[in-house]
């Protein structure tokens, strides 16, 4: 017997087969997205560079590869690309408009892969951009951050998920810190991690996520010795996750690589109900309104009966019990906005006439009773 699924489209409820809602767990693509995150002399853009090269080769890509190029790297890539036979575009800039025009190439199919390098002056940019925007402001406050983190992911983020073609950008790296407590017991900030420097989550958007470092040793007879590192922080396939890489080359990624040019692909479902479910101001208003109405009762029975006895207390749940049919605060906050006023009206009048309310509690108090 199939399952079916009922949904609500324009009021009018429809009967879904599960089969019409969702598809076997199968793969769109086999498009590659990943970073390279490291301080400077790390090896981030040789080593992107190398997987660009190399993926293109076993995807079988012919179409140009374009590099939004802003550290000034490009002209010694010249050979890399051409003696590979891979043509390679290039535009400096560090806009995020123009990296949006460069997605569309993207996804049109005009270029078979887009290289940002490095991502990090882009986003730098977008927040000189917003202190511009904002009367010049030379200090970013907490307030800031809470718009122009969310305008990132809606601006770059959430298009680079849904982007229709292979992406690799390098970022620059920095220390993350955290709150520690010394030998004498003061709190200070310590280094406790390195990070790239971008915006939030988005040097793990990508499939793969590594993590460049150079390293040096010296011997005992004090000769240098040198080499780079590669840490995979984040493989979706999990085939090389948390594994590191003495002086990468392609083949230490390519199989994440063949896992995507194998996996078998088809259509994937899509959404089905795009209802808007989410909160408006209206809302919030509504929620506020009701906030200051349950104050307004509250301070209403506090006002007048203002002492902590006996009597006190069964007149303010007595109040409550004959006008909203509760003793529950708790229930009280859940009723309609609607109800919440009528009631404070009839608080107000019944407060005027402490004969009414004595009468109230007695003969709730015998109810009480005479249910016991």
């Amino acid at each position: 017997m199939s399952v079916i699924l009922l949904a609500l489209t324009k009021n009018v409820r429809v009967i879904m087969r599960l089969a019409d809602f969702a598809t076997e767990l199968i793969a769109e693509n086999d498009f590659i997205k990943a970073s390279f995150g490291g301080f400077a002399g790390s090896g981030k853009t040789r080593t992107a560079s190398e997987f660009i090269a190399g993926s293109y080769k076993d995807m079988g890509l012919k179409k140009p590869v374009l590099l939004i190029d802003n550290e000034k790297g490009s002209r010694f890539l010249i050979p890399f690309f051409r003696d590979r036979g891979i043509q390679c575009l290039v535009k400096n800039t560090v806009h995020l408009a123009d990296l949006l025009d460069a997605m569309d190439f993207l996804n049109s199919g005009d270029i078979d892969f887009l290289f940002v390098d490095s991502l990090t002056k882009i986003w730098y940019q977008y927040v000189r951009d917003y202190r511009q925007k904002n009367g010049n402001k030379k200090f970013m406050t907490l307030q800031d951050w809470g718009k122009i983190l969310p305008a990132w992911q809606e601006d770059f983020s959430d298009k680079f998920i849904e982007l229709n073609g292979s992406f690799v950008f390098t970022g620059r790296g920095g220390y993350a810190y955290a709150m520690e407590e010394n030998e004498k017991g003061k709190k200070e900030f310590q280094k406790s991690g390195v990070k790239m420097k971008l915006a939030g989550e988005t040097p793990f958007e990508p499939d793969l996520n590594i993590w460049m470092e150079q390293k040096q040793s010296v011997d005992s007879d004090g000769n240098l010795s040198q080499w780079r590192e590669a840490q995979i922080l984040k493989d979706r396939s999990a085939i090389i996750d948390g594994q590191t890489f003495k002086n990468p080359t392609y083949k230490d990624f390519q199989p994440v690589v063949k896992y995507l040019i194998d996996v078998e692909k088809g259509v994937v479902a899509g959404a089905t109900n795009t209802k808007n479910l989410a909160p408006h101001e209206e809302w919030d208003d509504k929620r506020q309104q009701k906030i200051i109405v349950l104050e307004e009762i509250n301070g209403e029975l506090e006002m007048h009966y203002r002492g902590t006895g006996k009597a006190e207390k069964e007149a303010k749940c007595g109040i409550k019990k004959h006008v909203f049919g509760t003793y529950s605060d708790e229930q009280i906050q859940r009723m309609s906005i609607d109800d919440l006023n009528s009631g404070y009206k009839q608080i107000v009048e019944l407060v005027k006439d402490n004969e009414k309310v004595k009468d109230i509690v007695k003969t709730l108090i015998e109810n009480g009773k005479k249910g016991e």
